[in-house]
C-alpha cells in the first residue's frame, strides 16, 4: 500500500508542474497543502522514478517529460 501512495504522490506533484510550469517548489506546495520540505524531498524521487524537471537558475520548475526505459 505504501508503494501505491507514493507512486501518487509522485504523479501528482509531476502534474502539479505540468499544470503549473515556472512555480518554485514553495508555490507548488502551497497549492497541493504540502509543506516546502515534502516537496524538496520529493523531486529527486521523480527522478529515479523517471520523470524529468528542469530547474532554472531562479529555483522554478518546468516539466520535461518522462524517460524511456
Amino acid at each position: 500500500m505504501a508503494r501505491k501512495q507514493k507512486q501518487d504522490k509522485l504523479e501528482t506533484l509531476y502534474s502539479t508542474v505540468q499544470a503549473n510550469p515556472g512555480r518554485k517548489a514553495g508555490g507548488l506546495a502551497n497549492l497541493l497543502g504540502w509543506h516546502r520540505s515534502d516537496v524538496s524531498r520529493t523531486l529527486p524521487a521523480l527522478e529515479e522514478r523517471g520523470y524529468m524537471l528542469s530547474e532554472d537558475r531562479n529555483g522554478r520548475l518546468w516539466p520535461f517529460g518522462k524517460r524511456q526505459n
